[in-house]
């Protein structure tokens, strides 16, 4: 019986080895944000290996993690920037909505409008760094086949960005969703990502393609 409950095959080892991995994945990716450069590669990292974990069984999510942050490093560096420029006139297009709506100089109508938009950016976002990690684009054709798919599946892109902003949310106000919600946040989103990804993808799912 002792023997049977070590055994990786056991249900309660394979969610143990998940829940550890939604952990180390989410730390990783957090680690990997620290330098603004590495967002793409940290991203693109956390998304591929959260994919084949807990979608795939991939029982090397770790050693995944750190093969896709490597070889996205330097084609992620432009990416990074452009998601850093674009999250933070987002963020603060939003929070000067807020103060006026606060002060009464716009209007509830207004907010929700402020809202909307930031999701659906913030779901244009969140599709990029996926792409980064199927598909090998030039910087400029990234850009724009984000922008067409996230574009062509506009509900899923608002869903994402409903999503993500949730995870944002909760993760700043109480800190210890970090811990987990990132991998979590990944996995959720592949849901998502994976039927917008789909027809062009020429071989096993998980692969880099040429875009």
């Amino acid at each position: 019986m002792f023997r049977n409950l070590l055994n990786p095959d056991n249900p309660l080892m394979i969610t143990m080895s998940q829940v550890t991995d939604c952990i180390f994945l989410s730390l990783f990716w957090l680690l990997g944000c620290v330098p603004v450069l590495t967002l793409g590669a940290s991203g693109a990292a956390l998304y591929d290996a959260s994919f084949r974990a807990f979608r795939r069984g991939d029982r090397h999510s770790w050693q995944r993690f750190l093969s896709v942050f490597r070889r996205n490093l330097k084609p992620g560096v432009l990416p990074s920037l452009v998601y850093a420029a674009v999250f933070w006139l987002g963020a603060k297009g939003l929070i000067l909505v807020w103060n006026g709506v606060a002060a009464g100089s716009f209007s509830w109508v207004a907010l929700s409008l402020a809202l909307l938009g930031v999701a659906v950016l913030l779901g244009i976002l969140s599709v990029l760094f996926p792409m980064l990690s199927r598909f090998d684009n030039r910087f400029g054709t990234l850009l724009k086949n984000t922008l067409f798919l996230s574009l062509a599946h506009l509900p899923r892109t608002l869903a994402l960005g409903v999503l993500n902003g949730a995870c944002i949310y909760f993760s700043v106000r109480y800190i210890f969703p970090l811990f987990f919600l990132p991998a979590l946040s990944a996995l959720l989103g592949s849901l998502l990502i994976e039927p917008m990804f789909r027809p062009y993808m020429t071989g096993e799912e998980g692969d880099k393609r040429e875009g």
